[in-house]
């Protein structure tokens, strides 16, 4: 995947889970005292929460980043919504 087609999705507002390594990932959409954020966990793991999607391409889990991540997976990884 590519990242202008993550940033299109943030963009729509879509929210996505994608599989990476064997584990699952989502991004979604919410507010934090007081701010819109874009929320991005493993399932079931704690979230991080950011304000833009630049901020989300550089959020990392287990030393690779989401645009790391993204850009290694296929469209048959990716749920939208």
């Amino acid at each position: 995947m590519t990242k202008s087609s993550l940033l299109k999705y943030i963009d729509q507002g879509r929210e996505i889970e994608f599989q990476y390594n064997e584990k699952k990932y989502s991004i979604t959409y919410g507010e934090y005292k007081g701010k819109d954020v874009i929320s991005f966990c493993e399932f079931y793991q704690e979230s991080t929460e950011v304000t833009t999607a630049d901020e989300l391409l550089s959020v990392t889990r287990d030393g690779v980043s989401v645009l790391e991540m993204w850009e290694s997976i296929s469209e048959d990884d990716v749920r939208l919504f």
